[in-house]
């Protein structure tokens, strides 16, 4: 076990499907893309499916670090960093 309660596999195994689940929503972004009427019309939402694979890249990352507390300062992404670093605080107050 480490940090965050979970064994190393499963930790990996999150990990694989939140990457899986990215390249699907990347797939589904360059499909939409393909149309530029719907890029005119939807490109907030089109950067939103971008955000949210960001995210996930960015929680596979913290999954397989060896040290997940350190990885979550790590994080690129500063809305998530700060929630995720919320949590830990809350965590350690509890």
């Amino acid at each position: 076990m480490n940090g965050l309660g979970l064994s190393h596999r499963l930790r990996a195994q999150i990990a694989d499907e939140l990457e899986c689940a990215r390249e699907e929503i990347e797939r589904l972004g360059a499909i939409l893309c393909s149309d530029p009427a719907l890029v005119e019309r939807h490109v907030s939402a089109l950067q939103a499916l971008d955000m949210l694979g960001q995210q996930q890249l960015a929680l596979a990352a913290i999954l397989r670090a060896d040290d997940p507390q350190a990885a979550i300062g790590d994080t690129p992404l500063e809305r998530l960093r700060v929630r995720l670093e919320s949590a830990l605080e809350l965590d350690c107050g509890s």
